[in-house]
């Protein structure tokens, strides 16, 4: 779904977008992808083919006045997302996770230069800036919305 339905959208929008003149979209990558995360490897195939397709439909749109990017969360919530990972992850039997996930959690957060977690109305935001005309020069980045976390 993330690299299939990635370029089947960008496709459709593409084409729509040239027909109107130009126009901008942003692709929802995951610091899974430049990162790599233990226990994940098809969710971080997947989400750095994502930004592989983003930068090359930025090189392929711009003639059009279409500007492509990518936004790359990392460690948002707290919610239902962020404690099915640590769950997963503690379940994993991965070397780089601990049983506990209140222990998976924690460690993350740790990880973060900024020691807290992102939340969703941060990732919008970023978002709606890639979207806006203050970032009419911007295409084909990668932003990660991640705390520091690289």
């Amino acid at each position: 779904v993330n690299v299939v339905g990635c370029f089947l959208i960008l496709k459709v929008l593409g084409d729509h977008m040239k027909e109107m003149g130009g126009g901008s979209m942003v692709n929802t990558a995951s610091m899974a992808g430049p990162r790599g995360t233990p226990a994940m490897a098809a969710y971080v195939a997947s989400k750095a083919a994502v930004i592989g397709i983003t930068k090359t439909a930025a090189k392929d749109l711009a003639p059009y006045g279409i500007r492509v990017n990518s936004l790359s969360p990392a460690l948002v919530g707290p919610g239902r997302m962020w404690d099915n990972q640590n769950q997963m992850h503690a379940k994993s039997g991965s070397p780089y996770f601990d049983s506990d996930p209140e222990v998976v959690a924690k460690n993350k957060i740790n990880s973060v230069p900024m020691k807290r977690l992102g939340s969703v109305d941060e990732v919008v935001q970023s978002a709606g800036w890639l979207l806006s005309e203050e970032a009419s020069y911007t295409t084909g980045i990668n932003l990660e919305v991640a705390g520091g976390l690289s």
